[in-house]
């Protein structure tokens, strides 16, 4: 990641951080989204569908009325791939990942009419907590246009900007203290700087196992779901400077 990039980014995550209110958080997000075909965002809980009205999860429905209306009434929650891959998988993915031959007819339906209202493709970021069932933060459009580099980038928005509405909905404490090691910030500033594993390693004279170790470390310090997004925690934080 180029630093212009790292730079809007950190940007992106200090003015949803200083957000006051939900609406603030979301309109942030949604202009990162939109400049790659996103129209239409959904963020919910997914719990089991035999727990009860799943819609009770919801955290901001941006979804268009008559598709929305038209999902709950088809009953459409159990039978949603996207839904059911988000449970089981951590990662993000993209709609067209689904292929038809893992479908049952079910989720097909599913799929083919959410193309009918306007969802032709989306992209959805699995959020897993501690004692809390999955959530998701999903978007959507007609065309989307996703490369590989942007789907870290897209899913540390995505994670902060949930975290940042679980907490003004009442949902969330403050950030523990991170307490990153010395080696561990000079690995992340390198990082942050745009380096690879493999160059943080030459310039620290140190193997990429221990770059990737001390990464592994920084991550799950800062509840980071990518190095990116612990990056951008880092700098949030003071840690490291941008």
């Amino acid at each position: 990641m180029n630093l212009k990039v790292f730079a809007s980014l950190t940007g992106a995550l200090a003015r949803i951080d200083a957000a006051i209110n939900p609406a603030e958080v979301l309109e942030e997000l949604l202009n990162i989204l939109r400049p790659f075909g996103f129209r239409h965002l959904l963020i919910t809980g997914l719990p089991s569908p035999q727990v009860g009205p799943w819609q009770r999860e919801i955290l901001y429905d941006g979804w268009p009325v008559e598709w929305l209306e038209h999902y709950l009434a088809s009953e459409h929650f159990s039978q949603d791939p996207c839904a059911s891959r988000s449970r089981l998988v951590g990662q993000p993915f993209i709609w067209r990942d689904l292929t038809s031959n893992e479908m049952t007819t079910g989720q097909l339906r599913v799929m083919g009419e959410a193309a009918e209202f306007g969802l032709r493709d989306g992209f959805c970021v699995p959020v897993h907590e501690p004692r809390r069932a999955p959530s998701v933060v999903t978007a959507a459009g007609e065309r989307i246009e996703l490369l590989p580099e942007d789907v870290p980038i897209l899913e540390t928005v995505c994670v902060h900007a949930y975290r940042a509405l679980r907490r003004l909905n009442g949902g969330g404490g403050q950030s523990p203290q991170i307490n990153l090691t010395d080696r561990e910030r000079q690995v992340l500033t390198w990082i942050a700087a745009g380096k690879v594993a493999e160059d943080v390693a030459c310039i620290l004279g140190i193997s990429r196992f221990t770059v990737e170790r001390h990464l592994s470390n920084v991550r799950e310090k800062c509840d980071a779901v990518n190095t990116i997004q612990a990056a951008m925690e880092a700098v949030r934080r003071g840690e490291i400077s941008p």
